[in-house]
């Protein structure tokens, strides 16, 4: 028969009752996230197994708020380093798993996840370990996805409970102060203090009461248990109790569950006097802690070692509720600090590069001073290079205004800043792209040799070499981005004699060089002291007894001349073809990080095309000389020269000895470095003439041919930007993406006023600003995709972008596809093959790039016009009767899905060697101008690298390749795929019967393309066959940030 008894708190309840506890709560603090999230970017990267974390646990504390188990920053510290904890700081283990993605989290399996940690908490039991550590009876377990780019965590937390089939009763629940006597509560107050005043048991959560028959109490170790039983007449088993006695009347703490099957099951007690203690403002709180009983007889099977019990214990989940309808709980991270949120946002990208390909040392590129000498097309695409690699300090110097012909060239200046000195018109717009650069700007003239002075002129100009000593001097790296071969001297005289790091970049008409200057010299044993040392025993190797690299003049064998008053307007000018400044910034910048990242920095070797190196970045070369008609890119590297006229030992020891003087001397007489250094008066071979070409440029042409983007990101805005360079005024720019501050720096018409607002608009407002002529539309949509399957309630707007889609093909001469992810180019693809559009494709990888044309359409194999006849007689060859160029998916051997939803940050954002992109998109506009000029356009058939060429615009490659890491430019050919999933007859016939509904098939049918192009049969055949499938395609599919 029940007994009734008094319950705890308001009413009464009947004993014997099933045991009803109240679950603990989680407080995740907000450092405790944003310590994950650096843990994340800068430590575990792709890793996704489980970690050890800590929670820190405590017995209640305020009388009307129950305790949490708490995760703050130290939890992630690993535990032999974290699990000290304090009074209220009771470490207790947890498991942490991060998943990659979003799809991840969901499909865990949190059932089993759970019942995982429950088998670690018996075993826990069973094998003793309780005793020693009792904190494992509190295992938790954390299931987390952190949504970097948004700043965001989605997570569950889940407190481990053991399930048996024996049930746990309540047999009484009283308060403390009404069981025990005055003499053994105040005995209990006074042990209980002691307890949690030592830093040796303050932080164990379960022990024994031990009360003597004299009243005394005594606070034991678990560990103590028998050694209890002989001396104590009555044994209570404390634990802190986290729960609220005014909020949950009559209900212990979510912890007495396992301790009850530890007691149960370990030492085979069946029923137990237990203590739930609860602390009220830092003292034993005697009247709201509680004192009861319960039983539990032994489960059957806990002892098999294959034993998996269930469990229950998932925060918010009431028991015996499934957890297919648990919803993560949500940390939002964006109300951290905005600027520094900004800051790291824009260095996520770097992060990134860590996680599987190179740890990039942001900090010494933060620090690195960066002095840039010109602020034209050149100065502006390196300075927001150098942004995007995350060099914060720089200075720029220029002597020259912004002009209206400068707008389109010039990546950075919009038409407010006609007629202001470049070198403050710079500085707002790489604020507005990255709020955290130190950028001064300063308008001067850069002295020149053999450019005389007059005698009132002298001492403005000794300022300049003043300011211009002290610029390089305090400095760690100069660009060396003027117009003129002469006002590159002084500079590179200042860098060897400073031996700082310098980096050359000269643009021809069609042809670039880019190279970094070799140290300056060190200093040959001697008894001499150390100034006489460095002005007349110059070494000609560097400090490190190396030969020393050649600077940009040492291949020089003229004196210097004045490159200006005596040459055409073409000659003054800086004559490029469009795309070739973005292709030598690129590289530029790309060498700088290569050399910050060596580990002999300046003194590296130069490395040759074709050299084995071991390093993640790849090859150092020397120099890099490229030629745009020829699609050529050469590595080389040569000595410092005895007669350079700027480094050279005469030049330096010189220069040491006589400084300002020496200099103005330059300046004034035109032979006297010729004299000094002993060299031919030859005429100066130029590299990289800078020469009108005889290349015929058709601008009606360009102005009226109808371009469309599709994509605004890194690609889009370099590609529209040199595109209205190239003369074309009629662009369309399609995209589904907002800027967000990440773009800023590495999407170079985007400022901060952009932030939340659509690229498909944005960019038009910077078009206009630099060319107010264009006519620019901009389009905000979705491309559909195959291997996206769309719900019934999507599939009506997903055919309307399919149908506008294909209007906007149709209506315009010239599709660049510019998106991301390879599935986005597949119905671009197929529209453009069947309207027989000339079609450009720019696709990115870590630290390579493909750019190619897609063939044409193919021809009819009949006459007439009939449609049906039409799309079942389709051509292998195009309308000329050519074989048919491949298209993108000519060399796929599988269909193209869905890239996105399975893979790592890494995998999903735009992880690309800053330089990459500005490399890409002057190879994709300049591979679309060589084409509108071939008199066989779309028809051109491809041509390869080293053969000979008749036309004026050099070679029109079918695909170009090229490789930052090996510094390879590669040219290859390839033909139109019979097994082609978006240009094959086979795709285009059934495209052309069915129109649309096709394309709805495609879309939701991952196979569909697959078995209509015959890659299923042949696929079986390779397998039957064991033929192992290279995939060729290397460039990462990318998805914005």
């Amino acid at each position: 028969m029940a007994t009734r008894g008094k319950a705890v708190g308001a009413g009464a309840v009947s004993f014997p009752r099933p045991l009803v506890v109240q679950a603990i709560q989680s407080r995740t603090e907000e450092g405790f996230w944003e310590a994950l999230r650096r843990l994340k970017l800068d430590v575990l990267g792709t890793d996704d197994s489980p970690i050890p974390i800590t929670g820190y646990y405590t017995p209640r504390q305020f009388q009307a708020r129950a305790s949490h188990i708490r995760l703050c920053p130290e939890s992630l510290v690993p535990p032999s380093g974290s699990s000290i904890g304090s009074r209220n700081n009771c470490p207790v283990p947890g498991t942490l798993i991060n998943t990659n993605n979003m799809r991840g989290f969901q499909n865990l399996d949190k059932e089993l996840l759970l019942k995982s940690e429950a088998k670690k908490i018996l075993h826990d039991i069973m094998s003793g370990k309780v005793e020693e550590d009792p904190a494992l009876l509190l295992r938790f377990l954390l299931i987390s996805y952190a949504d970097l780019k948004n700043w965001k965590f989605y997570y569950n937390i889940a407190f481990p409970s053991l399930v048996f089939k024996s049930k746990m009763t309540l047999l009484s629940l009283r308060s403390a102060s009404e069981v025990l006597n005055k003499e053994e509560a105040a005995s209990l107050f006074e042990s209980l203090n002691e307890w949690r005043n030592s830093s040796e048991t303050q932080v164990v959560p379960f022990f024994l009461v031990s009360i003597s028959s004299d009243s005394s109490v005594s606070i034991r170790k678990l560990k103590d248990w028998k050694d209890c039983q002989r001396n104590s007449q009555k044994l209570l088993f404390g634990f802190y109790d986290h729960c609220c006695q005014m909020v949950h009347p009559g209900c212990p703490g979510w912890a007495l569950r396992n301790y009850i099957a530890f007691l149960s099951i370990r030492w085979k007690i069946e029923k137990v006097q237990f203590f739930c203690y609860r602390e009220r403002k830092g003292q034993p709180d005697i009247e709201q802690s509680h004192i009861g009983e319960a039983s539990f007889p032994p489960p059957y099977g806990c002892d098999d070692p294959d034993h998996v019990p269930e469990a229950i214990g998932w925060e918010g989940i009431k028991p015996g509720k499934g957890t297919m309808e648990m919803k993560p709980k949500e940390m939002d991270l964006q109300s951290m600090n905005p600027a520094r949120r900004d800051e790291e946002q824009q260095l996520m990208h770097l992060k990134l590069m860590g996680w599987r390909h190179f740890p990039v040392n942001i900090d010494k590129l933060s620090r690195v001073r960066v002095l840039l000498l010109g602020a034209g097309a050149l100065g502006c695409e390196v300075a927001r290079l150098l942004m995007t690699w995350g060099v914060r300090k720089i200075t720029v110097v220029d002597s020259g205004m912004v002009a209206t012909a400068d707008l389109v060239k010039q990546s950075l200046y919009t038409d407010k800043d006609c007629g202001v000195p470049r070198a403050s018109a710079i500085l707002p717009h790489l604020k507005s792209r990255c709020p955290a650069v130190e950028v001064e700007g300063i308008q001067m003239e850069i002295p020149m040799p053999v450019h005389p002075v007059s005698p009132n002129k002298i001492a403005s100009v000794l300022d300049d070499c003043k300011h211009l000593q002290t610029l390089v001097a305090s400095n760690d790296a100069v660009f060396l981005l003027t117009d003129t071969w002469e006002s590159r001297w002084l500079p590179t005289l200042l860098c060897a004699n400073e031996n700082k790091i310098a980096i050359t970049a000269v643009l021809g008409h069609d042809s670039y060089l880019v190279m970094r200057h070799g140290a300056g010299p060190g200093t040959s044993s001697g008894v001499m002291d150390d100034v006489t040392a460095q002005i007349q025993n110059l070494s000609t190797e560097d400090a490190l007894g190396r030969q020393r690299l050649a600077c940009y003049f040492c291949n020089d064998n003229a004196s210097l001349v004045n490159s200006i008053p005596n040459g055409t307007l073409d000659q003054q000018c800086a004559i490029t073809l469009p795309g070739l400044t973005s292709i030598a910034s690129g590289k530029a910048v790309e060498l700088f990080a290569r050399i910050l990242h060596h580990p002999d920095e300046i003194h590296a070797p130069g490395d040759i095309a074709g050299m084995d190196i071991e390093h993640q970045l790849g090859l150092l070369p020397h120099q890099l000389q490229g030629s745009l008609p020829n699609c050529v890119l050469l590595t080389e590297r040569s000595s410092s020269s005895g007669n350079c006229t700027a480094c050279s030992n005469a030049v330096l020891s010189e220069y040491r000895r006589k400084g300002l003087d020496f200099i103005m001397q330059a300046i004034n007489h035109p032979t006297y470095l010729k004299d000094l250094t002993g060299i031919s008066d030859l005429k100066r071979p130029d590299a990289c003439p800078k020469l009108l070409g005889s290349m015929p440029i058709n601008s009606d042409k360009f102005s009226d041919i109808r371009c469309l983007l599709l994509g605004a990101g890194t690609l889009g805005c370099d590609v529209a930007r040199i595109l209205m360079d190239c003369g074309v005024r009629k662009l369309t720019v399609v995209d589904s993406g907002r800027v967000v501050v990440s773009n800023l720096a590495r999407q170079s018409l985007y400022t901060s006023d952009d932030r939340g607002a659509p690229k498909a608009t944005a960019i038009l407002r910077h078009l206009k600003e630099r060319c107010p002529s264009v006519d620019a539309r901009g389009i905000q949509m979705e491309i559909p995709m195959p291997g996206h399957p769309v719900s019934p309630s999507e599939a009506a707007g997903v055919l309307e972008d399919c149908k506008r889609l294909r209007e906007l093909v149709a209506s315009h001469d010239a599709v660049f596809l510019l998106t991301d992810t390879r599935e986005s180019r597949w119905l671009p693809t197929l529209l453009c093959t069947d309207e027989n559009k000339v079609a450009i494709t720019a696709a990115l990888g870590y630290d390579s790039y493909l750019v190619m044309r897609h063939g044409a359409g193919p021809g009819i194999n009949c006459e007439g016009s009939d449609v049906a006849a039409a799309a079942d007689k389709l051509s292998t060859k195009d309308a000329l009767g050519r074989q048919r160029l491949g298209c993108y998916f000519c060399n796929d051997v599988v269909a193209p899905v869905d890239s996105v939803s399975n893979r790592t940050l890494d995998q999903q954002c735009t992880v690309t060697r800053p330089g990459l992109a500005s490399i890409a998109s002057g190879r994709a506009a300049d591979l679309f101008t060589r084409m509108l000029h071939h008199p066989d356009g779309i028809h051109a058939p491809g041509e390869i690298a080293g053969t000979s060429s008749e036309s004026s615009h050099g070679i029109l490659p079918h695909q170009i390749r090229g490789s930052l890491s090996q510094y390879n430019l590669m040219t290859l050919l390839g033909y139109s795929s019979s097994n082609c999933t978006a240009c094959s007859n086979a795709v285009l016939s059934e495209y052309r019967r069915r129109g649309m509904d096709f394309v709805m098939q495609v879309i939701n049918e991952p196979t569909y393309l697959e078995d209509l192009t015959g890659l299923t049969d042949l696929m079986k055949s390779a397998a039957y066959s064991q033929v192992e499938w290279l995939d060729e395609s290397d460039e990462d599919e990318l998805v914005e940030i």
